[in-house]
């Protein structure tokens, strides 16, 4: 669940520029308001996590209940969404307003309405999502803690918001003194490391002749002494930080990595995270070596290939026998797009199938009971469909003859048990077909 671009892909520059109409400012004074509050109104949910109760409840409730069509500057704010500024910013709102306004251009009143506005979109999506896809208190708020950096990172630098007390989110940024002195701290650490990488006697910066007052502004030499001035340290830090480079490079190539063991962790489509250790192995593809997990969905379909059920079984019997994916994950809350590593069963699904230009295959896609179940059969619809479009890119469609999403059709586990018990209703699954 990306939080931030979740909330952004609903500002549409079509939406900027609308409400610039409305308001009478301009598209990047509006922009610019409404980049300033998202930010703001994410910290604030997060700091005010432990100390207002039904937070997370109230966010999820308001964006169950109410869609984001046609948001305008005209239309009057909800109650919900007034009382979630309140409880989030309190007496500091007024303030906020004020020198957003002053940062983005705008007048105080237009910047009120837009914190209105984003507000109304950011707690309308993040909780409609949190709703669809069954996301937990703890999931949520883990979800936005893993994007506390981005948060920070987009808050505009010089609001001054550190001085109204709300909290650790709104420090100013450093100084440009102070960050200057940080770069140079650093460029200095880089170029001590260096040399101790290149094991070379220390190097001396050349020595530059002072330049008498005259010299210096009647620009006698043509402007090559204080060109020189500045631009030879600076070769020498950029040969100081090619040759850390270099040496880090040579040191990566020089590393063998033989890793038969990994641990992966699984964002499942209720934000459950699941951790387990599956080993690394060689399948054997008729002399060709795929890299998967032992005894997992590749060694299970070429063993099935071999065996004399695949010849033999009906197409009746053929649906019984269905093998899940242990490497593909699509990423929370998308359908159309799978977290890193998993086109790698992908491919090997792949060169399995052109091994065996005559075997046919389904793809299957299932959720647990939680939730409607339209939404759910439509979630799983979508989902092997992709998988499906992505075989067909690999150059094996027409050995993919259908892909279904069964949603909840055929879970087991009741929805009231815990998560890790409804784990197993949760998959992507493939049988063969005649």
């Amino acid at each position: 669940m990306n939080i931030i671009d979740l909330v952004k892909e609903h500002f549409t520059p079509n939406l900027i520029s609308s409400l610039s109409s409305e308001l009478g400012e301009s598209d990047s004074g509006v922009s610019k308001a409404i980049n300033a509050f998202i930010p703001i109104l994410l910290g604030s949910v997060l700091d005010k996590k432990n100390s207002t109760t039904g937070l997370f409840h109230t966010i999820k409730t308001f964006g169950a209940s109410r869609g984001l069509a046609n948001i305008n500057a005209e239309a009057t704010t909800p109650d919900t969404i007034k009382e979630l500024i309140t409880d989030l910013l309190g007496s500091n709102a007024q303030p906020i307003i004020s020198k957003v306004a002053e940062y983005a251009g705008i007048s105080t009143s237009s910047s009120s309405k837009l914190l209105d506005i984003t507000a109304l979109t950011t707690f309308g999506s993040i909780g409609k999502e949190a709703e669809f896809q069954h996301v937990k208190e703890n999931d949520f708020f883990g979800f936005l803690e893993g994007a506390k950096d981005k948060i920070i990172a987009l808050l505009p630098a010089g609001l001054g918001l550190g001085a109204l007390g709300l909290g650790s989110f709104f420090h100013d940024t450093p100084k440009i003194t102070e960050t200057i002195d940080i770069a140079k701290d650093k460029v200095t650490e880089t170029i001590t490391e260096t040399k101790k990488i290149v094991d070379v006697e220390p190097v001396e910066a050349p020595y530059v002749a002072p330049v008498d007052a005259y010299a210096e502004t009647h620009n006698t030499d043509g402007g090559g002494s204080s060109f020189w001035k500045w631009l030879i340290p600076l070769l020498i830090v950029a040969l100081g930080a090619f040759l850390l480079l270099k040496y880090c490079n040579k040191k990566d190539d020089a590393t063998v990595t033989n890793t038969t063991t990994t641990t992966d962790t699984i964002l499942t489509d209720t934000a459950a995270v699941v951790t387990t250790t599956r080993t690394i192995s060689t399948v054997d593809l008729d002399g060709v070596a795929l890299k998967a997990y032992a005894n997992g969905l590749e060694q299970q379909v070429i063993t099935f290939i071999k065996s004399p059920d695949y010849a033999n079984l009906t197409e009746d019997q053929l649906k019984e026998k269905w093998f899940n994916f242990d490497n593909v994950n699509f990423v929370f809350g998308k359908t159309d797009q799978l977290e890193p590593g998993s086109e790698v069963q992908l491919d090997n699904l792949a060169a399995i199938l052109k091994k065996y230009p005559a075997a046919k295959i389904k793809i299957g896609a299932y959720t647990d009971k939680v939730g409607k179940a339209e939404d759910n059969k439509q979630l799983s619809q979508k989902r092997a469909d992709y998988l499906k479009s992505e075989l067909t890119k690999l150059g094996v469609g027409a050995q993919v003859i259908s892909a279904e999403g069964y949603g909840s059709e055929f879970a087991k586990v009741a929805e009231t048990a815990t998560d890790e018990e409804r784990a197993s209703d949760r998959k992507m699954s493939l049988r063969f077909t005649k």
